[in-house]
This record gives structure tokens, C-alpha cells and sequence, in this order.
């Protein structure tokens, strides 16, 4: 698929019918994630609302592509390679803190393991109410609140510090999304506008995270 697949995004409309500890866990001990409970179709819809955001996933997950899984209605091809956490994915999680930075949003994609695969961090540029309302839609769990960043700091540190910087990937895109019957093609491309606000926050995020942020 190229870029000039059609934006479906649609900033602030909602169809009918949001401390860190910086942590990339396995959750060991973990309840599990409830399989399949994410309709993948419907949030890609969303995604593709948001405009730009900061797009964390695994560098060894862009081997194979394009990537599709099985949606209510039909169908979901993933038009990127770093997009191939959400075929691999069982649940996503909404996560919430106040950090040295200010206050941050992301979701977390959960595999069976359970193991975090990708991490979506809001920007400053990005729709907030589209959040909110793809939180309810698509009935996204909300994560217990982490605890304060002051009692997680120390860890938080040593756990970037010992990561591989490598193993992990950063990038501000936007979600384009073409939607055809019974299928819908996701894809991954740089926003065509950013402020320069959003490009701080997003090179703190990453600096946070210890990962590399592409260009």
C-alpha cells in the first residue's frame, strides 16, 4: 500500500453506537488479558481519529508484512510493518500518569503471555475527545492508577538504563485507515503537520522510555 491511502480520520466526531513507572512487564503473576475482548475494526476507526501520536513498539516485530486478523466484520490489514503488534495482540489497556513532564496518556497492547507489544502515547496535537470517546466505544479497561512517580523513580531508572536501546522503537505517526467492504487496510505514516510542542513531548517520551525516536 502507498501513502496516498485516504485519511479516514475525523478529528472530534464520535460515531454511535484516559507516575509511570516506564515499565515494558511481562506480568508475571498477572491476571491475563480477556481474549478478543477489543472489536480490532472498530478501533481502528479510532486510531485513525487521533491524529498524531508517539508509536512505541518491539524492533524484532517488523520482520514479517503486511499483517491481518480476523475483525467481527471482516477483516483488518495492517498496512505497516510496526504495526504488527495488533496482530499479535489479545487486549489493550488505558493507562494515566503525572510525571516530571506532566500528565501523559497512553494505551498499552497486550499479548497472551501477557507481555506488553506497543505502547500509543497521546501528543499534544492529538484529539483528546476521539480518545475519550474510543475509550468507551470500545470499551477499553482503564489500568489502576501507578503509583507516584517519586517512590518509582529509582527503579524506573535502573530498568531504562539496563534496557537495550535497540530493542525498542519510537515514531510520531497518524493511523490512515481505507475502508473497503468486509475489509479495512490500517496503515502508519508521519503526520503531515506537528507542532513543536508535540515534537518535545515526544522526544521526552522517548527519552523517558530509553528508546530510539526515528525520525
Amino acid at each position: 500500500m502507498s501513502d496516498s491511502v485516504r485519511d479516514d480520520g475525523m478529528r472530534g466526531s464520535a460515531e454511535p453506537n484516559v507516575s509511570s513507572d516506564y515499565e515494558w512487564r511481562s506480568r508475571e503473576g498477572a491476571r491475563g488479558p480477556q481474549h478478543d475482548a477489543i472489536d480490532w475494526c472498530r478501533l481502528a476507526v479510532w486510531l485513525a481519529r487521533l491524529g498524531p501520536v508517539l508509536w512505541l513498539h518491539r524492533a524484532d516485530s517488523d520482520s514479517v508484512f503486511p499483517r491481518a486478523r480476523l475483525c467481527t466484520h471482516g477483516a483488518l490489514l495492517l498496512d505497516h510493518p510496526v504495526l504488527a503488534a495488533i496482530a499479535g495482540s489479545v487486549a489493550v489497556e488505558a493507562h494515566s500518569a503525572v510525571t516530571s513532564h506532566g500528565p501523559r496518556e497512553w494505551l498499552e497492547l497486550i499479548d497472551a503471555q501477557p507481555t506488553c507489544l506497543a505502547r500509543l502515547y497521546l501528543l499534544p496535537d492529538a484529539d483528546y475527545l476521539a480518545w475519550d470517546a474510543m475509550l468507551g466505544d470500545c470499551g477499553i479497561v482503564r489500568a489502576a492508577a501507578h503509583a507516584p512517580a517519586r517512590w518509582r523513580a529509582h527503579a524506573a531508572f535502573l530498568r531504562c538504563a539496563l534496557r537495550r536501546r535497540d530493542s525498542w522503537r519510537a515514531r510520531i505517526v497518524r493511523f490512515p485507515l481505507m475502508r473497503l467492504p468486509c475489509l479495512q487496510v490500517l496503515g502508519a505514516r508521519a503526520p503531515m503537520e506537528l507542532s513543536s510542542l508535540s515534537q518535545q513531548v515526544a522526544a521526552a517520551i522517548a527519552c523517558d522510555e530509553n528508546v530510539a525516536l526515528d525520525g
